[in-house]
């Protein structure tokens, strides 16, 4: 098990609906960042194609296999740079229905870890695009557990909490979270970070797309809800080695997820509006 782990977070300016433009681009600035000696990359959700549109015939076009172009080129690019990456989010066609799918690919571009968003986010659309994720996931990276969540998954607690309890280290959150709600985004991922004990990896999107901006705002988060990077609203990769012992030396101290008692029942001792009345 290793002390450190140094993350390459890639904020990258998406064209919506140009896989070919946005893989040969975001394969660029991987290829830069890779030169840093980076144990694990991480790119944002739905970094190839921007948003899928269910109205539009040609956007539901866009998703790919797993086995598709996308994931070889990713997988050819983990072999020649010798680093984890996870591959943000893609839109994965899987038999009658899409999902907005993260994977994890190791240095000998094996597919170690998929996992597929389970709260859909419906003002958007995705629950008519997307069938939801069925199950958690994590996998070692250099022996450290590593987890996995998606954008509007940040907002509910327990995905975090179940990963934390699970053994997790660190939680990426790769996201396409809007500006209107930016400053929820930065709050949940230091909430999330200090009352799980981990760090925070979110990579969020640059993109304009259906009168919808995405500023980046990509934040790396220690388990002290400290951020460990300025958010930035242009094209970056954020580099940061992350002190595990840090965090393995707060657990020891007080490590709130051993103190986590949970009640399936409120009682009520007395209520002035109630339900029905």
């Amino acid at each position: 098990m290793t002390d450190t782990l140094t993350i390459g977070l890639i904020q990258r300016e998406i064209t919506p609906h140009d896989p070919a433009g946005n893989l040969l681009a975001t394969l660029e600035m991987l290829t830069k960042c890779a030169e840093q000696e980076v144990d694990l990359l991480v790119l944002t959700e739905l970094w190839a194609t921007g948003m899928i549109d269910p109205t539009d015939p040609s956007s539901l076009e866009l998703a790919e296999n797993v086995e598709g172009p996308t994931v070889d080129a990713l997988r050819d690019f983990c072999r020649e740079s010798g680093a984890y990456l996870l591959a943000g989010t893609l839109a994965v066609r899987e038999r009658d229905r899409l999902t907005n799918t993260s994977l994890l690919i190791d240095p000998s571009g094996e597919i170690i870890l998929k996992y597929s968003k389970i709260h859909l986010y419906r003002p958007m659309g995705e629950d008519a695009v997307y069938r939801p994720g069925e199950r958690l996931c994590a996998a070692e990276v250099h022996g450290v557990g590593v987890g996995v969540i998606i954008c509007y998954d940040l907002r509910f607690p327990w995905p975090t909490r179940r990963l934390a309890l699970a053994g997790c280290e660190v939680v990426l959150v790769p996201a396409m979270w809007p500006e209107a709600r930016i400053k929820h985004w930065e709050v949940l991922l230091r909430a999330r970070a200090m009352e799980n004990q981990v760090f925070m990896v979110g990579a969020n999107g640059l993109l304009n797309q259906q009168g919808i901006f995405v500023p980046g705002h990509s934040m790396i988060v220690g388990p002290n809800g400290e951020a460990l990077n300025s958010a930035e609203m242009r094209e970056t990769a954020v580099v940061r080695k992350l002190d595990l012992r840090q965090l393995r030396k707060l657990r020891a101290d007080l490590c709130f997820l051993d103190e986590e008692r949970e009640p399936t029942d409120v009682e009520w001792s007395a209520r002035v509006n109630k339900p029905g009345g």
